[in-house]
């Protein structure tokens, strides 16, 4: 734990700050005033947080849910610049969006919780300092301690906050894998974001971390990971196409059997069209299929004479994104589907990674259609989702079959 600590920059600007007020709570000198500033700091604090998840469900709700009436009642009062942007996914306004309705949401509770203040914190100060005053100086420095632990704990969970948006707005290369392996905040993510944030975007969903997808340099035969292809143009994000993934061709990661081949048509058998029958795919490859953490682990340290794709995905029944990807091309094409590889950004709930999905083209609708079967199997519908930008970003085609 204390070597995360040092090592991981995440870590330590979460515990700084906590560190501090418990050590200030010490030798701060004890008074009415003190008491009482300590409240509101403390009610504040949990007024922010509250008005922050109440900010965001409400943003959220605004821009994606068109199932509620009043969402989408104000959704389509937005000016068409502004909804033309959230169709281009910038973030910026997600942003403006979300600080406007923070805004809003501040005031009403300030305007329920001010009249509060003074009828029962400063009455209760009094009465505390009060009570405290005939204790000796050790005891109030213990209770002055121990007060301080809700400020400081509601620090720590408003600056894992910050973490957390900032991780799903910026993708900052190298700051990634500082998030996810930083001990503090997966703890304060497990226990108190988590419970709070319920979307599509807030929960662990496998990525891998740290641009672990490698790719070729043609010219001098040197393997580029795609890290330092964002940070060649961090502006654009326009990652190269990859050649080689995880220690395999696309060519041979998509080889299918006799036997893959077969399933894939009995599963489509009774359907007509497209659609429907790379949902019955999507259905059968989410609920047989499990991520494989320990190859993830061993993909994020070294991706040479790693067994990836189609064959080795069905007969595992297991594997990473790059083999579910795979393996829902396989079964496409035996039934002569127009289907892509695509690779780019997902967001874990906790940062950016590494990631691989599908879009199969759908006849009878002319489009392209984004599938997720990786996604898919930890429980949520990632079968053409109306919300699929939300925890997909920067994607590039590796390849169409």
């Amino acid at each position: 734990m204390l070597i995360s600590l040092v090592f991981n920059p995440v870590s330590l600007i979460l515990s700084v700050p906590v560190i501090l007020i418990l050590v200030k709570s010490l030798f701060t000198p004890f008074n009415h005033e003190r008491i009482s500033s300590g409240f509101y700091s403390i009610v504040n604090s949990f007024e922010f947080i509250a008005a922050l998840i109440i900010a965001l469900l409400i943003t959220r709700g605004i821009l994606f849910d068109r199932n509620n009436s009043a969402f989408t009642y104000i959704f389509n009062l937005l000016p068409g610049s502004v909804k033309a942007s959230l169709v281009a996914n910038n973030i910026y306004t997600y942003l403006c969006i979300a600080s406007i309705v923070l805004i809003i949401v501040v005031i009403v509770l300030r305007l329920i919780t001010y009249p509060l203040y003074a009828v029962i914190f400063d009455n209760l100060a009094y009465k505390l300092y009060r009570a405290m005053n005939s204790l000796s100086s050790s005891a109030r420095r213990i209770i002055s301690f121990i007060c301080s632990i809700p400020k400081a704990f509601v620090t720590l969970v408003l600056i894992s906050f910050i973490f957390y948006f900032f991780s799903y707005y910026f993708t900052v290369p190298g700051l990634s894998r500082y998030i996810d392996e930083s001990a503090i905040l997966n703890k304060v993510y497990d226990t108190a974001l988590r419970p709070v944030i319920a979307s599509d975007i807030a929960k662990k969903i496998p990525v891998i971390i740290n641009d672990r997808f490698n790719s070729l340099d043609i010219n001098n035969g040197k393997n580029i990971k795609i890290a330092e292809n964002i940070r060649d143009t961090l502006d654009s994000y326009n990652i190269k196409v990859i050649q080689y993934f995880n220690g395999v061709t696309l060519d041979d990661a998509v080889k299918s059997t006799p036997e893959i081949d077969k399933l894939a048509l009995l599963l489509t058998k009774d359907e007509r069209n497209d659609y429907d029958k790379c949902r019955k795919i999507y259905d059968w490859i989410t609920k047989n299929i499990s991520y494989d953490y320990e190859k993830s682990d061993k993909i994020a340290r070294e991706t040479s004479s790693t067994n990836s794709g189609t064959i080795i995905c069905y007969q595992t029944g297991k594997g990473i994104c790059f083999d579910f990807s795979s393996l829902f091309i396989s079964m496409c094409k035996a039934n002569s589907i127009k289907v892509n590889l695509v690779t780019g950004l997902g967001y874990s709930g906790m940062s950016w990674g590494d990631h691989a999905w599908n879009q199969f083209y759908c006849e009878s609708e002319k489009r392209w259609v984004n599938v997720d079967t990786t996604f898919g199997a930890s429980g949520a519908d990632y079968f053409d989702s109306a919300n699929f930008s939300l925890d997909h970003k920067n994607s590039k085609i590796q390849g169409e079959w």
